[in-house]
């Protein structure tokens, strides 16, 4: 099985690029806020998937240097320490970081 120039992970990204550098960063950035996790997780957690509106999100910190597309974007963090970062428009998931 041959595999792809990207690397195999359970960490997925929507229509924007992010390397695994700017990956590692965000984490540290989010990880310094010290959020709330948010623990009734009754939907599935993948890109693309819609966040119900009874899920509190969190402005997203600083990360906008590293990733400018994701300026006003806004995130919830879950027990197992995944981020999902979540399009304010849509509501959709656009990237989860393990």
């Amino acid at each position: 099985m041959a595999k792809s120039s990207s690397q195999t992970s359970n960490e997925t990204t929507g229509s924007v690029n992010v390397t695994a550098e700017q990956k590692t960063k965000i984490k540290q950035v989010i990880t310094e806020t010290k959020a709330e996790p948010v623990r009734d997780v009754n939907f599935e957690v993948n890109v693309g998937v819609a966040v119900p509106r009874t899920v509190e999100l969190q402005p997203l910190p600083r990360i906008v240097k590293l990733v400018p597309r994701y300026e006003g974007y806004r995130y919830f963090l879950l027990v197992d320490g995944r981020i999902v970062i979540v399009d304010p428009d849509s509501l959709e998931i656009v990237l989860v970081i393990a």
